[in-house]
């Protein structure tokens, strides 16, 4: 039986029209090579064949041949698997990146090694001292001005670092919520992304429906995607909308076809949807347990919008309520701040939600959790005047925190101005007070008092109030700047009397040796004052050159995902050469078969002549 005159022309035609086709794909692949976000594309084909042929194996002249090529539609070259573990590195880099940020803050004014600075200022003080323990300067205002000038340049320093911190907190609240700033925080980027990635899925589920591939919308939706896992960890699944069955009532998924008896008989054209999981850890139980929360509920119900706005496929995140209402979670009261995510909006019952803690609620990766890391609260004020031994890993939040918080390092300053306020000021009043135990010139007045808390105006001292000092508030007292304070020249070091009244430098050198002894508990053991800021400034370098490092393998495992992303869905010039030659060979191919079986015809048409 002679084929069919005109299939060969069909063949050779369908033919030439993948390979224009391709040709095509292959130009719209060269000219978006430099946009960002793009994914190289490709044409899916296929065998056309009859639809009921005969088997491959017959020995008649009934033996089927095809009929060319079909093109069934474009496609995205991307791996769902190189596209995970992208966002979750993506995360761990974006954490480390983060918390990098917010160390290097907090060595502007802690980092001793380039600068003089709290260190360097008490070794001035000592130099001061050493001055004075001659019995003929003790009383000399100028080496007393001298050492009160380097006394207060320490609480100046002091002041500095602790407002340091304090506005680097601000500043890392601000990172987290933007509200009334000139840029966004990551609340509100957040919900800026799902919301957008909720509407693309709805616009990219329409386009799909309508039989357009929309791989362009797919595009945005995917770098939205990348952004997301920056700030939280994130999981991407494929799913396909339910429905029940009107009989019998059984739950069916729209992307399959079934039979009267609800047996599933092949796949439909219904386009899948894509959910986003939040992935966090809660270990509130005991146990930690690795849980979701969805974000981005595919396209379901995205025409629908709430009170607020907000389309019910996707969820939102914002600051929770503190455990005290009336002190909410501000710039000025950032500490220990948590996040509350809720969910989508169902259809039956309550949106799921939770709440971060710091503790116990966490994220693995992502800036989010960075920030609110480094604004974890720390115990060492309590510990260190509680005694006994501190566990080190108690002066954490949580044990998978890389780095002390910023609380860490204001409560070691804090301990600093509060023990050598307190020490100065007792070596100083054991030099004012007389031989039968009088202070001089009387209680209501402590002329004795060299540091106060500067804060504290009020009262019968007339703002002398060595009370509650802390690194923020440390000062000298108004009696010393004035002159009816001064460092006392009263001898107690060999048990004085009226008679014996002792050496005038006894204050002097008692200062001297609470300079250089062990006076701070530092690690369950004590130093001195210069060797405890040396320690502070140890941990900031040791904090910051780990993280450095671990910085640096997140971010070379990125760009090597990165790279291997970019050899599968990006537009490489030499590959789309080589196809180019490739299809235009094919393209000639069929031209010279379409020539071909016109010779054939012709001679077919000469026979019967």
């Amino acid at each position: 039986m002679i084929r069919a005159t005109f299939a060969g022309f069909d063949t050779a035609l369908s033919a030439m029209r993948m390979n224009q086709k391709k040709l095509d794909v292959v130009g719209h692949n060269l000219a978006n090579m430099n946009t960002e976000g793009y994914t190289r594309q490709d044409m899916k084909t296929s065998s056309i064949n009859y639809k009921n042929p005969t088997s491959f194996y017959t020995n008649s002249n009934e033996t089927n041949v095809g009929y060319g090529v079909a093109m069934d539609g474009m496609r995205q070259l991307r791996d769902q698997f190189l596209d995970k573990q992208y966002r979750a590195q993506n995360g761990r880099a974006s954490y480390s990146q983060e918390l990098g940020e917010s160390l290097k803050a907090l060595s502007r004014f802690l980092d001793e090694t380039k600068i003089n600075g709290l260190r360097a200022s008490f070794d001035d003080i000592q130099k001061s001292l050493l001055n004075m323990q001659d019995p003929s300067k003790i009383q000399d205002p100028v080496y007393e001005g001298e050492f009160m000038g380097r006394v207060q340049a320490m609480t100046q320093l002091l002041n500095s670092a602790a407002e340091g911190i304090i506005q680097a907190e601000k500043n890392e609240f601000r990172k987290i919520d933007g509200t009334g700033t000139s840029e966004n925080g990551a609340i509100q980027k957040i919900n800026t992304l799902v919301q957008e990635i909720g509407d693309l899925n709805r616009r990219i589920k329409k386009n799909q429906l309508m039989k357009h591939p929309s791989l362009e919308l797919m595009d945005e939706r995917n770098k939205r995607l990348d952004e997301l896992s920056k700030y939280i960890p994130i999981e991407v699944e494929t799913f396909s909308e339910e429905y029940t069955s009107a009989t019998p009532p059984t739950t069916r998924y729209r992307i399959y076809n079934y039979d009267s008896a609800g047996n599933v008989t092949g796949r439909s054209d219904w386009p899948e949807d894509i959910r986003v999981n939040l992935v966090y850890r809660d270990s509130t139980g005991g146990n930690t347990e690795i849980k979701k929360i969805t974000l981005v509920n595919g396209s379901i119900d995205a025409d629908l919008k709430d009170a607020t706005g907000r389309h019910y496929n996707v969820g939102k995140v914002e600051l929770a309520t503190p455990a005290l209402p009336a002190q909410p979670y501000s710039e000025d009261n950032p500490l220990n701040t948590q996040l509350k995510f809720t969910g989508f909006k169902k259809r039956v019952g309550t949106p799921d939600s939770f709440t971060t803690d710091t503790s116990k609620v966490r994220f693995a990766s992502g800036s989010v959790q960075a920030n609110l890391d480094m604004l974890s609260s720390c115990d060492i004020r309590q510990l260190s005047h509680a005694g006994g031994v501190i566990n080190l890993a108690d002066l954490k939040a949580s044990n998978e925190m890389t780095s002390y918080s910023f609380d860490f390092y204001m409560g070691k300053l804090d301990l600093l101005a509060e023990t050598f306020t307190k020490n100065m000021n007792a070596v100083n009043k054991k030099g004012n007070t007389d031989y039968n135990g009088t202070v001089t010139p009387n209680p209501t007045n402590p002329n004795h008092v060299l540091l106060i808390n500067r804060d504290k105006t009020a009262g019968p001292t007339g703002g002398n109030i060595p009370d509650d000092v802390t690194a923020a508030n440390i000062g000298i007292s108004k009696g010393w700047v004035n002159g009816t304070t001064h460092v006392g020249t009263h001898g107690f070091r060999n048990g004085p009397t009226l008679t014996n009244q002792g050496d005038t430098t006894d204050t002097v050198l008692e200062m001297l040796e609470q300079l250089i002894s062990p006076m701070m508990k530092m690690n369950n053991t004590k130093t001195s004052y210069g060797d405890y800021m040396n320690n502070v400034s140890t941990t900031l370098a040791t904090d910051s050159y780990a993280n450095n490092n671990a910085h640096t393998i997140n971010k070379t495992v990125l760009d090597g995902l990165n790279t291997s992303r970019d050899q599968l869905s990006g537009v490489s010039l030499d590959e789309e050469a080589a196809n180019m030659m490739t299809f235009q060979s094919s393209y000639n191919a069929a031209a010279r078969l379409m020539t071909t079986l016109n010779d054939t015809l012709e001679t077919l048409l000469a026979i019967g002549r």
